[in-house]
């Protein structure tokens, strides 16, 4: 399968006032493409033990691979395998093409996910992203209940009053 080649690591995540760090719209954007390009290939995501042959075609003589497969595994979750937890083989190769930036990929796995393994697992990891949301929000709260008691014990003295 050829994929569009991944923005950098460095542009895939943006800080978040009070979330912390979410995808950028350049990362939402290649998720997007990833995306089509699955759907368009007609490929359902792999169960069980994934083995990974990429070739990353790159536009320029720099950017490391290691960061494009970061970005192109968080992409492929959910399309071209349940979690990228599941890669535990991957052969990559980095070549240049300014013409023509690509990622070839080929993943094989024991079997094809079911419909029913995809949406209980599409399930599981969003009450687990509302679990950690919700600590981090409890914590928050606690931190900001901490600073009040502590602000609120070092009361200034009454005035006087002059006759």
């Amino acid at each position: 399968m050829t994929l569009p080649y991944p923005p950098s690591a460095n542009a895939y995540w943006r800080a978040a006032r009070g979330r912390g760090l979410v995808p950028s719209a350049q990362a939402t954007a290649y998720k997007a493409a990833v995306a089509r390009a699955v759907a368009n290939a007609r490929v359902r995501p792999l169960a069980g033990p994934v083995r990974m042959h990429v070739v990353v075609y790159r536009p320029r003589q720099t950017g490391d691979l290691d960061n494009a497969l970061k970005v192109l595994c968080d992409a492929l979750n959910g399309a071209a395998w349940l979690d990228d937890e599941q890669v535990v083989k991957l052969l990559a190769v980095r070549k240049d093409d300014a013409s023509a930036p690509r990622v070839e990929l080929r993943a094989m796995g024991e079997r094809h996910a079911t419909h029913e393994e995809a949406v209980t697992h599409r399930r599981v990891r969003a009450e687990r992203a509302a679990k950690a949301r919700a600590t981090r929000n409890r914590n928050r709260m606690e931190k900001a209940r901490a600073k009040l008691r502590l602000s609120s014990g070092l009361r200034l003295p009454a005035r006087r009053e002059e006759s």
